[in-house]
C-alpha cells in the first residue's frame, strides 16, 4: 500500500512540474518596449543607423488619460549590421524592445540607391518581424525625420503612416503594394522590376517633434505620399509621381477605385467645363506577344462609374450625355496611360508594369531566351490601349444647376 501511495505522489509530482513549465525565452510585457515604427538610414560612424519608434504606453491608453507626454518616443543606434544596431539599442533604452508590432519600415533613398538587398535578408529571417510590414523609402529627408513627426490626434507616426497609405491606395490608388512579402515577390519574380511607395515630409521636421507643434490648427510638418520609388535589381533609379503611378498601377490590376478629372473645351485641367467621375470594380488586362524582337502589347482597362460634378451643361437625361462623357473618359485615360508608359520606358527603362511577367506565366518558353533582355524590349514595345468604362448613375442629381432665362 505505501508502494502505491508513493507512486501515486510521484505521479502527482511530475504532474505539477508540467503544468508550471513556461518558455525559456519569455519576456514580461511590463519590462517591453513595443517598437510600432523602423527606420534605415547610413551611420555616420558605423554603416548603419538604426531608429525605433517606441510606445510610451501611458499616454496611448485612453482609459488613465495620460500625463501631457509624447504618445512615443524616438532612438537611434548605429551598427555594421541592421543586427548590431538592434542589439545596440539598450544603451539608450531600459527595456527590451518587441519588434513584432512594427507597423513600417522606412528606408532612407541613400541606402536606397546602394541597394537594399544587403538588409533585406536581417528583415525577411527574423521571426519577430511580419510579412505585411509596410516597407516604403522615404524621399527628400532622412527616414528617421519620418518617425518624429507629432500628431494632433494622439497617433503614432508608424500608426498613421500605415492608415494613410493604406487609405490612398484604396480610395485613390496612387501609391503601390509595399509590404514586405511584394519586396521578395519583385525580387524573385522574372518580367517585373521592384517599386516600393515612396513618401516625403512638408514643413518642420524640428518643430514637429514637439507638442506644442499639435496645438495650432495647422500641423507644423506632415508626411504625404510621393508616388513610387523604381528600382533596377535591388537599386533605386528614380521616382514616379502620383499620377504615374496610379496610372501603372491601374494597368496591373491594382485599382479599384479612383476618380478621374476629366478636362473641358481647352484641354487643361482649369479649362472650364471639366467633368469629375468616380469609378469602381475597376479591371485591366494584358495580352503580350512578340514580332521578331519587338513587343507587341495590348491593354484593356475597363470599370463602373458615376458622375460626382459637372461643370458644363450635358443633358444626364438622355443616353447621348452618358455617352459623351464617357467617350471623354476613355480619350482621358488612354492618354495619360500612353503618357505614362512612354515616360516610364524614356526615363527608366525597366518594366514596372508586369507585362514580361505576364509573358513569362503563358508563354515561358518563349520568355526564357529574351529574359535577361527583357528590359530593353519592354522600352521599344508597343502598346495599343482599349478603355470601357460605364457610368451607371448621376448621383442625387440629373442635370447641373442652371436658371433658364425668360427673355427674348
Amino acid at each position: 500500500m505505501s508502494a502505491i501511495r508513493f507512486g501515486g505522489m510521484i505521479l502527482l509530482c511530475l504532474a505539477l512540474i508540467a503544468a508550471c513549465t513556461g518558455c525559456w525565452d519569455q519576456s514580461e510585457l511590463n519590462k517591453s518596449s513595443l517598437v510600432t515604427g523602423m527606420a534605415l538610414e547610413p551611420g555616420y560612424h558605423s554603416k548603419y543607423k538604426v531608429t525605433f519608434e517606441v510606445v510610451n504606453a501611458l499616454e496611448t491608453d485612453p482609459s488613465k488619460g495620460g500625463k501631457g507626454g509624447t504618445p512615443t518616443a524616438v532612438y537611434s543606434k548605429e551598427g555594421n549590421s541592421i543586427a548590431e544596431a538592434t542589439q545596440r539599442i539598450n544603451e539608450s533604452l531600459e527595456r527590451m524592445i518587441l519588434i513584432s508590432h512594427i507597423r513600417v519600415i522606412i528606408i532612407d533613398e541613400r541606402l536606397a540607391r546602394e541597394g537594399i538587398d544587403q538588409f533585406m535578408d536581417v528583415l525577411q529571417r527574423n521571426r519577430y518581424v511580419r510579412e505585411d510590414v509596410l516597407v516604403l523609402v522615404g524621399k527628400g529627408s532622412p527616414a528617421s525625420d519620418f518617425l518624429r513627426t507629432v500628431y494632433a490626434r494622439g497617433q503614432y507616426a508608424g500608426y498613421k503612416i500605415q492608415m494613410q497609405v493604406e487609405t490612398y491606395r484604396k480610395v485613390h490608388g496612387g501609391i503601390p503594394r509595399s509590404h514586405l512579402y511584394d519586396v521578395a515577390q519583385a525580387l524573385l519574380t522574372e518580367g517585373r522590376v521592384l517599386m516600393l511607395g515612396a513618401i516625403t515630409i512638408s514643413g518642420d521636421v524640428e518643430k514637429s517633434a514637439s507638442l506644442d507643434s499639435i496645438k495650432t490648427v495647422y500641423p507644423t510638418a506632415v508626411v504625404k505620399m510621393a508616388g513610387a520609388a523604381v528600382f533596377r535589381g535591388d537599386k533605386l533609379i528614380g521616382y514616379l509621381s502620383n499620377e504615374h503611378t496610379r496610372m501603372v498601377m491601374l494597368a496591373s490590376d491594382y485599382v479599384y477605385n479612383t476618380l478621374f478629372s476629366l478636362p473641358g473645351s481647352d484641354g487643361g485641367p482649369k479649362s472650364p467645363g471639366a467633368v469629375a467621375v468616380q469609378f469602381y470594380h475597376m479591371h485591366s488586362h494584358m495580352h503580350v506577344r512578340m514580332d521578331g524582337k519587338t513587343p507587341k502589347i495590348r491593354l484593356n482597362v475597363e470599370g463602373d462609374g458615376k458622375i460626382t460634378s459637372l461643370d458644363q451643361n450635358i443633358k444626364l437625361s438622355t443616353i447621348e450625355g452618358y455617352d459623351k462623357i464617357e467617350e471623354m473618359t476613355r480619350e482621358y485615360v488612354d492618354q495619360e496611360m500612353q503618357k505614362t508608359i512612354s515616360y516610364v520606358q524614356k526615363n527608366f527603362g525597366v518594366d514596372v508594369f508586369g507585362f514580361g511577367q505576364h509573358y513569362y506565366r503563358y508563354h515561358f518558353r518563349k520568355f526564357k531566351p529574351i529574359a535577361r533582355e527583357w528590359d530593353s524590349l519592354f522600352s521599344k514595345a508597343e502598346v495599343e490601349i482599349n478603355s470601357n468604362f460605364t457610368l451607371r448613375r448621376p448621383d442625387l442629381k440629373t442635370q447641373k444647376l442652371e436658371k433658364d432665362g425668360i427673355g427674348p
